[in-house]
């Protein structure tokens, strides 16, 4: 009997522990808008910049800004059809938890394949580490969507950026495919904004519980 009650306490103590272990990711976002306002329901196409055309899991997270798209009832089309071009970057950057990454320019390079890809400098890498200070390896991730109004913009002449949404998260795991949802989620929730501060979303990623906003 005495065994049984041990066995269910330690069931009790290990729920109570686990209830307060559902690990939290803060994800900073901002938007900009640049010329004019994104037009409704129109069609689009998502396409990757030259950072990241070549990567195996551009359609993984294309998906992704897909769906946020579809659900605000734009239709998604061909290159060659779609009003809207909105591309898309990311990165995942190694640094140390004592090192100041650069982010004077945070833009990522949008040089994107398809007519009027943006232009744009790349993303610094974090710094090193204090010679006198133990380092923590940390991982900054960076996710950029660009919306451009493809039919205005030309190969030879100026694009016509219509909206951008950076965000960035930093963690201690390589764990970009786990947080990338929640990057894209909290880019979409200022989408066609022009926040005038970075806004931290607040995600827990093993109950799915939507974002909460803080200031």
């Amino acid at each position: 009997m005495k065994n049984l009650f041990r066995r269910e306490l330690l069931v009790v103590i290990g729920l109570m522990v686990c209830a307060g272990c559902a690990r939290t990711v803060m994800i900073d976002a901002s938007g900009t808008t640049k010329s004019g306002s994104i037009p409704p329901h129109v069609t689009y196409t998502v396409l990757p910049t030259t950072e990241v055309e070549k990567d195996a899991s551009f359609p993984q997270y294309a998906a992704l800004v897909a769906g946020k798209m579809d659900e605000m009832g734009y239709k998604k089309t061909t290159e060659k059809t779609a009003q809207l071009g909105v591309f898309l970057a990311y990165a995942s950057h190694e640094g140390t938890a004592n090192a100041t990454a650069n982010t004077a320019n945070p833009a990522m390079g949008m040089g994107g394949s398809g007519p009027g890809g943006p232009g744009g400098s790349g993303y610094g890498a974090a710094s090193g580490p204090s010679p006198n200070t133990p380092a923590q390896r940390m991982y900054t991730n960076q996710l950029v969507i660009v919306v451009v109004d493809l039919q205005k913009s030309s190969n030879t002449g100026p694009v016509v950026e219509l909206w951008r949404g950076e965000t960035t998260n930093s963690s201690s795991s390589k764990n970009f495919e786990q947080v990338a949802p929640l990057m894209v989620d909290a880019a979409f929730q200022h989408f066609g904004e022009n926040t005038s501060n970075k806004v931290r979303h607040q995600f827990t990623i093993e109950d799915g519980k939507k974002p909460q906003e803080t200031k």
